[in-house]
């Protein structure tokens, strides 16, 4: 008889000590809670940043900040903060090449799918301003500045990982548009510029 109690003890003991050890509880996204996430990675920008044969950049890299706030577990707000350099454009038979940044500012939403396991799908938008620039730097070493702020939309898709109860690790790829101010409709004749990013990323819940 002793030994049937102890058995069963046993039995009820062990998925809690299991439990407590690995911290289920703890995995995946809840409600009132909120992240800060560091991205970096790559920027590819799209033909149109090429109006007229006039080479703005090409392959870059990207790098930005982000903070949601989790509403629900699978959709939360924030805000977005990203910078990404284009790589120096084709130098033109004058020896000139244009070298180009765009800084962006979203709100954002996510959606996320399986948010209660430690692997989750997502799917992040936002919309906010976009800041463009680009420099005409000239052989003699002097140079021309075209700049503008207008209206920057995203969407992406994204897979993240629980690495404990705090740290989340993943890969996110993002669609940006975004509308071309006065001084870029003068100077290169385009309405709208499209680039894609591809980013690692680190973040921390609390």
């Amino acid at each position: 008889m002793k030994k049937l109690l102890l058995l069963c003890a046993l039995f009820v003991a062990v998925p809690a000590i299991a439990q407590d050890y690995y911290g289920l509880q703890e995995y995946g996204l809840r409600k009132n809670t909120t992240r800060v996430e560091f991205y970096g990675g790559m920027i590819l920008p799209q033909n149109n940043w090429k109006p007229h044969g006039t080479d703005l950049g090409t392959t870059g890299w990207t790098a930005g900040i982000g903070f949601t706030r989790n509403l629900v577990p699978f959709f939360g707000l924030g805000l977005d903060a990203n910078y990404a350099q284009l790589g120096d454009g084709e130098k033109n038979s004058a020896n000139s090449y244009y070298r180009t940044g765009i800084a962006t500012g979203l709100v954002t939403g996510r959606f996320s799918f399986f948010p209660s396991q430690a692997t989750r799908l997502y799917i992040p938008f936002g919309i906010g301003l976009g800041h463009t620039f680009t420099r005409l730097k000239n052989a003699d070493g002097s140079h021309l500045t075209t700049d503008g702020t207008d209206l920057a939309q995203m969407v992406g898709a994204g897979l993240e990982f629980d690495l404990d109860e705090t740290l989340v690790f993943g890969l996110e790829g993002r669609y940006y548009l975004i509308e071309a101010a006065n001084e870029f409709k003068k100077a290169f004749d385009k309405s709208r510029y499209h680039h894609f990013l591809i980013m690692l990323k680190v973040g921390c819940r609390f």
